[in-house]
């Protein structure tokens, strides 16, 4: 009986030195948040989507993502214009839980994806997608994607990744800032014709009757469409 209780003190004992190397020596606090997403629409548009989804799936790491859909058919008497604007400013803190660090690392990654569709008139494009972390009015470190477009009945699958890009860090309060937007447009017509669209968020935000089943990209996985951006912190 002895001997079971000693086994059962040092799997114990175990299992909480386990526990205690697995914890990250840095971590993110989360604070403030202020985030819009603005949708744009003129004529026969639609939009869909427009979500800010903020995660936190560890004490070491935030992930943001930004999505959503826009789309412009032709009109009989005046042009088309759809398109959504994201916003975001999250503030949060870094903390070292080991004296033994002085110093912290925070990286920086962001990718984006999605579907662009235009057709003879219509054209579709993504601005330049941008996320900076700043300790008060300093810049730390930053990413950015490139801007694409579509036009003249060309289409385009969006898949680009950027970082990460690390940067060594004190421990304190510091600021995300995250833009996005995207936007279509479509002259007027007095016939019927297909829509442009800019597609970068996951089914059902495109309602089907949009496109077609014969669009070019039929199929098309859309689960981790959209703009996202993970941040990362680790004792340096």
């Amino acid at each position: 009986m002895l001997r079971g209780v000693c086994i059962l003190g040092f799997g114990m004992v175990f299992a909480a030195l386990t526990i205690a190397a697995d914890a990250p020596t840095a971590t993110i606090a989360l604070g403030a948040r202020d985030a819009k997403a603005t949708p744009i629409r003129t004529g026969f548009a639609h939009t869909g989507g427009g979500n800010i989804d903020v995660q936190q799936p560890s004490a070491d790491t935030l992930v943001v993502t930004m999505s959503g859909v826009a789309v412009a058919g032709a009109h009989p008497v005046c042009d088309s214009a759809a398109g959504f604007d994201f916003v975001l400013s999250q503030e949060f803190g870094v903390a070292l839980a080991d004296p033994k660090f002085k110093a912290a690392k925070v990286s920086v990654e962001a990718r984006i994806i999605g579907l662009l569709r235009s057709q003879k008139h219509g054209h579709a494009e993504i601005a330049a997608a941008h996320a900076s972390i700043s300790s008060g009015s300093e810049a730390v470190v930053a990413v950015d994607l490139p801007a694409h477009c579509a036009g003249a009945g060309r289409n385009v699958s969006i898949n680009d990744k950027t970082g990460p890009i690390a940067k060594s860090i004190a421990a304190g309060t510091f600021n995300l800032n995250q833009q996005f937007s995207i936007s279509v447009s479509h002259p007027h017509s007095v016939w019927p014709c297909k829509a442009a669209s800019a597609e970068f968020a996951p089914d059902p935000a495109l309602e089907p009757l949009w496109i077609s089943y014969w669009e070019p990209f039929h199929g098309a996985n859309k689960k981790d469409f959209g703009f996202q951006v993970v941040v990362k912190v680790s004792p340096n």
